[in-house]
């Protein structure tokens, strides 16, 4: 069963305050809705507000089971010829949450709302829909663009990253990922990206100035029966044929929980682990 509330019951929903020609903004707006944004090719963000006139409307039709029902994100992605859905909790009073997407690309809407005990699924708003960007490189290539040796691939090939051997792959590929992002970064920051500054058709440019670019990420790892159903934030997870699990995300600012659940092949037996941890990212000069 499920209840759409993005509306009151009856006469048209209440128009926003007008802001204050001064001070901080309004917390609440009086109406009802659910925003979702890309953040990157596997992050989402979500912010909503749930007007007083959607909390009456569901205790009214549903009762005191919304007391005990589970907040929810619930995310349908639309790949062309592939669909997917799976429900992210949340914690409702956080009016907003970071998203982890299991792939990049595709069309994506979100719906906020309730699963009760009986598994009723209560709507309380749908989002806009957005589409991820691809997260991999073109297979477009620019014919007029020429290839320089820049100075972030000497840089590269001096830290070791041409030595690495086979059995470091995935630290190579990594590695090439972090040069590749400084070296975009310096297009914008007005480094020059060629040796002794020159480019294409242009006397070379100098700039006064400093910068420094800094990123983190999380890595999660585990390991179970290899027959054992596991999950991470309420979406499954592949294991490896010996029942080990590992994945890496981005981390956003703010709090973000991690709960993981695996259960035994005979499914009478779980285990639960939740990992919190908090980012705070603190920008400045000296």
């Amino acid at each position: 069963m499920t209840s759409h509330l993005n509306a009151p019951s009856s006469g048209p929903a209440p128009r926003p305050a007008p802001p204050p020609s001064a001070g901080p903004l309004p917390r609440d707006y009086g109406v009802t809705r659910l925003v979702l944004l890309p953040r990157d090719p596997r992050w989402m963000h979500t912010y909503w507000e749930v007007a007083p006139y959607t909390w009456e409307e569901v205790r009214r039709q549903f009762g005191d089971a919304i007391d005990r029902g589970r907040s929810v994100l619930r995310l349908h992605a639309d790949h062309g010829t592939q669909k997917q859905s799976f429900d992210v909790d949340i914690a409702i009073e956080a009016r907003n949450w970071y998203v982890f997407s299991p792939r990049g690309d595709g069309h994506w809407h979100a719906e906020l709302g309730l699963v009760l005990p009986d598994g009723r699924f209560v709507l309380l708003a749908i989002s806009n829909t957005i589409r991820l960007p691809a997260g991999q490189v073109s297979d477009q290539v620019d014919e007029k663009w020429g290839v320089l040796k820049a100075e972030w691939e000497r840089l590269f090939e001096l830290s070791g990253g041409g030595r690495l051997g086979a059995g470091s792959l995935d630290i190579a590929k990594m590695l090439a990922q972090r040069w590749e992002l400084m070296r975009g970064i310096s297009s914008f920051s007005g480094i020059p990206t060629s040796p002794g500054g020159a480019s294409w058709g242009r006397p070379p440019v100098r700039h006064k100035g400093f910068w420094l670019v800094a990123d983190c990420e999380v890595v999660v790892y585990g390991a179970t029966e290899p027959d054992a159903t596991v999950t991470f934030q309420g979406r499954p997870v592949t294991l490896n044929p010996d029942g080990t699990f590992s994945f890496r995300f981005a981390f956003p600012d703010g709090e973000q929980a991690f709960p993981i659940q695996a259960t035994n092949h005979d499914g009478d037996l779980s285990r639960f682990i939740e990992f919190k941890v908090q980012r705070q990212t603190r920008k400045g000069q000296e």
